[in-house]
C-alpha cells in the first residue's frame, strides 16, 4: 500500500454526532450546573450563619485570668500574707517565628548535608529551633540583669556573683515542649520571676529592683521579648507563723465560680488551660473559699498557629475577701525567735512548739512550731528539691497541733485536781514524801536525792514532787485519773470552725488543717486494749507524772492552762480575732474544786514560778503561774528529753496562757524551766509589752 493511499484513509472524517448525544450532553452540564448553584446557594444563604459559627469556634478561644487572693491580717491589722507584684520575661513565640524558621531551615539544609541514611526528624528539628533562638534571646537578657556586667570597681565585680546557680538561664526544653502541646495561646516564659525570691540570700532587695530596670530599660515593649507583671503570694515574715498561714499551690481544676452565663454562651469555645493557685496548706488550704476569689475571662481571636491575635471581650476577675487571725505578729516573733535560741550540740535548733491564748475568748495569740519552712519559695512553684529538705527535716509537722507527748510534771496538776474532787486528800493534807515509794517490786525515785519530806498540793506544784503524785494517784487508781483529764478535753480534737466560713467546698471542719486525733488518755482498761497485758500499779504511777501511755499536743496543754486559770474545763481555741466576740467554751463546766482548794492550785503555780522549778523565768515587778515538766521518749531508740511548762499570767486575773514543749535529743540535755521556760517568759514580756503600749494609746 502507497502512501498515498494510508493518508487518504486517515483523513477520512468521523460519523456526525447524534441529536440525541447532544441532549445527553447538555441535560448532564444542566444538572451540574443547577446542582452547584443550588448547593452555593444553600451554603451561602442558609447555612451561612453555621458556617461562621464554626469559623468562629475554630479561631476563637477563651483565656482564664486567675483571680488575687485576699490579704490574711493577724488581730491589729497587720498584715501577714499578702499579693506582690511578680515580673516576668516571657517570648512571643509568634512574633520570633520568622527567626525560629530561619533557625529551622539551618537545621535541616545542616542534616541533609550529613547525607546519612536516618530519616530526618522535622520536628525535633523544630523543637530545636526554637531552643536556639530562645537561648540566644536569653543570652542577651543575662548580660543585660546580671549585675557583675554592669560597670563596677574590680572590687565590686569580685564581690558581686549574681545568681550563677539560677536555672533560668538555659531554655527548659521540657517546659517549652508542654508549652507548645497545651499552652501555645500564651507567651512563653523565660525567666518566671525577676526578683528571683527563691534565691535572696544571693541578692539584696535593691539589687533585685534594678534587674527589672535595667530589662525595662535595655528592651524595647513591642518586641518580641517582653517583661510582664501579675500577683503572685507573698509572706512578709518568711517562716513566722508558717504551719499556720499555710501556702499556695499550682492547681489546674478550673473553678466553677466565674460568669453564670459562660457556660451557655461559650459552651463550645476551646478553653485555655486554667494555671491558677489553691490553698495547700493551712489557712491558706482551710480558707481557700474565702480567700481564693472568683476568677475571670478573656475571649481572644487566635491565629491558625494557635496564638493570641485580637482581644474581643472579657470579664473580670474579683480579688478574695480578707482574713483576720487572732494572732499577734509580736508574740508570734517573740515565741518564735526564743524557739530559735534552743539548739543541739550541733548548733541547729531543737524541735519545739509554743502556743499562747486568750484565757477568756480562746483566741490564740501565737503558735509556733519548729522546724519550719518559707513560703516565699513555694509561692511561684513547689519544687521536689525545697519540698525534700523541708521533708527532711520535719519541716511539715505542725508540732503545736500535731505533735502526740508525754505531758510530764504538767500532768501533776490533774493528779491534784483528781485527788481533791474525789475526796481521797484535801489542799491541805501533807504527805510524807521520801527519796523514792516502792511499788511491788520496782522503785520509784524522786528527782532529787533527799526527797523532800512534809510536802502539801501547793509544796508539790512548786516542787513538783513525783513521790506525792505517786501516793495519791494510786489513792485515785487509773480510771478517776483518765476521768479527770478527759473533763479538760485533753483527749478530744479541740481545733473546730464554723462550716459556714470555709464554704462547701472545703471538706475540713477544722481552722487549721489536720490537727492530732489520736490522743491517749489511759485507764484501766487500756493496755489490754492494745494487746500489752493488765494494767499494773506501776503503770498508774507513770500516768500520775504524766509519763507513761499519755499523749496530748501542746495546744491541748495551753487549753487546759487556761481553764485552770477561768476556774472551768474546758476552752475551745480559736485562730480567728472577732472584737465582738461573747466568750463560749464548749461543753465547759465549773471545776469542780471549792476555793480553798482552787486556790491552792494557783497558788502552787505562782509558787512555781517565785521559789520553784520555774524560778529562773521570774519577771520583775510581774506575778505569774506557770508548771514546769520533763518527761522521757525515745529517739532513735535511745532515752531523751521532752522539756514542757504550761501557765498563765498575770496570776490575779489571768489574761493569757500559755504551754511550751521542746524535743530534746540523744545528745542534748533539756529541762522543762530551764529549757522551755525561757519561750513561756519571752511570751508573756511581749504580751506585757503590748499591753502596755496600748494603754499609752
Amino acid at each position: 500500500m502507497s502512501s498515498d493511499d494510508t493518508l487518504e484513509k486517515i483523513s477520512v472524517p468521523s460519523a456526525p454526532i447524534t441529536p440525541w448525544r447532544m441532549y445527553l450532553i447538555f441535560t448532564l452540564f444542566a444538572v451540574g450546573f443547577i446542582y452547584i448553584f443550588c448547593g452555593l446557594f444553600y451554603r451561602q444563604l442558609i447555612q451561612s450563619q453555621d458556617l461562621i459559627d464554626q469559623a468562629n469556634l475554630q479561631s476563637e478561644t477563651i483565656v482564664w485570668r486567675p483571680p488575687t487572693r485576699g490579704k490574711i491580717v493577724d488581730r491589729n491589722n497587720v498584715t501577714l500574707v499578702e499579693n506582690r507584684v511578680r515580673w516576668s520575661v516571657k517570648a512571643n513565640l509568634l512574633g520570633l517565628e520568622g527567626e525560629i524558621d530561619r533557625e529551622y531551615r539551618a537545621l535541616v539544609k545542616a542534616e541533609k548535608a550529613k547525607e546519612s541514611t536516618i530519616k530526618i526528624n522535622y520536628e525535633i528539628l523544630h523543637q530545636e529551633a526554637r531552643v536556639n533562638v530562645l537561648n540566644r534571646w536569653l543570652k542577651k537578657i543575662w548580660f543585660v540583669i546580671d549585675a557583675s556586667n554592669q560597670k563596677k570597681s574590680p572590687s565590686e565585680k569580685k564581690r558581686v556573683k549574681f545568681l550563677a546557680d539560677s536555672p533560668e538561664r538555659q531554655v527548659n526544653v521540657t517546659a517549652l515542649a508542654k508549652h507548645m502541646r497545651d499552652s501555645r495561646i500564651f507567651k512563653f516564659t523565660l525567666i518566671s520571676d525577676l526578683t528571683f525570691p527563691e534565691l535572696r540570700n544571693q541578692i539584696s532587695d535593691e539589687e533585685a529592683d534594678r534587674s527589672v530596670a535595667r530589662f525595662i530599660e535595655q528592651f524595647p515593649v513591642d518586641g518580641p521579648i517582653t517583661i510582664e507583671s501579675d500577683m503572685i503570694r507573698s509572706y512578709p515574715y518568711g517562716s513566722m507563723a508558717c504551719h499556720t498561714l499555710g501556702y499556695v499551690k499550682d492547681t489546674n481544676q478550673l473553678p466553677n465560680d466565674f460568669d453564670p452565663n459562660f457556660e451557655i454562651s461559650f459552651k463550645k469555645l476551646s478553653k485555655s488551660k486554667y494555671t491558677g493557685k489553691i490553698g495547700a496548706e493551712g489557712l491558706e488550704q482551710t480558707h481557700d473559699y474565702t480567700l481564693k476569689g472568683s476568677s475571670g475571662w478573656e475571649r481572644w481571636t487566635k491565629t491558625s498557629a494557635g496564638y493570641k491575635r485580637e482581644l474581643l471581650e472579657s470579664y473580670p476577675q474579683r480579688e478574695g475577701s480578707q482574713v483576720r487571725l487572732s494572732l499577734d505578729v509580736n508574740i508570734q516573733l517573740a515565741a518564735e525567735k526564743a524557739l530559735t535560741a534552743i539548739k543541739d550540740n550541733a548548733g541547729n535548733p531543737l524541735p519545739s512548739a509554743a502556743v499562747m491564748l486568750d484565757v477568756n475568748t480562746g483566741e490564740i495569740l501565737a503558735i509556733a512550731s519548729l522546724p519550719n519552712y518559707n513560703p516565699n519559695r513555694l509561692a511561684s512553684k513547689v519544687t521536689i528539691k525545697y519540698f525534700d529538705e523541708i521533708q527532711e527535716q520535719g519541716g511539715w509537722m505542725n508540732r503545736a497541733t500535731q505533735g502526740l507527748y508525754a505531758p510530764g510534771s504538767t500532768y501533776k496538776l490533774i493528779t491534784a485536781i483528781a485527788g481533791m474532787r474525789s475526796g481521797k486528800i484535801d489542799y491541805d493534807d501533807i504527805l510524807d514524801c521520801g527519796r523514792s515509794l516502792w511499788i511491788g517490786n520496782h522503785e520509784f525515785v524522786e528527782h532529787e536525792p533527799y526527797g523532800f519530806g512534809q510536802v502539801d498540793v501547793e509544796k508539790m506544784l512548786a516542787i513538783s514532787c513525783n513521790v506525792w503524785n505517786y501516793r495519791v494517784g494510786l489513792m485515785v487508781g487509773p480510771d478517776l485519773l483518765a476521768q479527770e483529764a478527759r473533763r479538760f478535753g485533753l483527749d478530744k480534737t479541740l481545733l473546730k470552725t464554723n462550716p459556714n466560713i470555709m464554704g462547701a467546698e472545703n471538706t475540713s471542719q477544722y481552722e487549721i488543717p489536720s490537727p492530732a486525733r489520736k490522743m491517749v488518755i489511759p485507764d484501766a482498761n487500756f493496755k489490754r486494749s492494745v494487746g500489752q497485758g493488765n494494767w499494773t500499779s506501776g503503770d498508774t504511777a507513770n500516768t500520775s507524772i504524766g509519763q507513761g501511755f499519755i499523749l496530748t499536743t501542746p495546744l491541748h496543754m495551753a487549753c487546759f492552762a487556761a481553764s485552770v486559770a477561768r476556774g472551768e474545763t474546758r476552752t475551745t481555741p480559736t485562730i480567728f480575732h472577732d472584737p465582738l466576740r461573747i466568750p463560749y467554751h464548749e461543753d465547759s463546766r465549773p471545776i469542780g474544786l471549792n476555793r480553798n482548794q482552787l486556790n491552792a492550785i494557783r497558788e502552787g503555780m505562782v509558787r512555781c514560778v517565785t521559789e520553784g522549778t520555774a524560778r529562773s523565768i521570774q519577771i520583775p515587778g510581774f506575778q505569774f503561774a506557770a508548771k514546769t515538766g520533763t518527761s522521757e521518749y525515745f529517739k532513735n531508740g535511745q532515752k531523751a528529753h521532752l522539756a514542757w511548762i504550761i501557765g498563765y499570767a498575770p496570776a490575779k486575773n489571768p489574761k493569757v496562757a500559755f504551754a511550751v514543749l521542746v524535743e530534746g535529743q540523744n545528745d542534748t540535755n533539756t529541762w522543762g524551766g530551764v529549757t522551755a521556760g525561757p519561750v513561756g517568759q519571752a511570751m508573756v514580756k511581749e504580751w506585757l509589752n503590748s499591753k502596755n503600749k496600748q494603754s499609752e494609746e
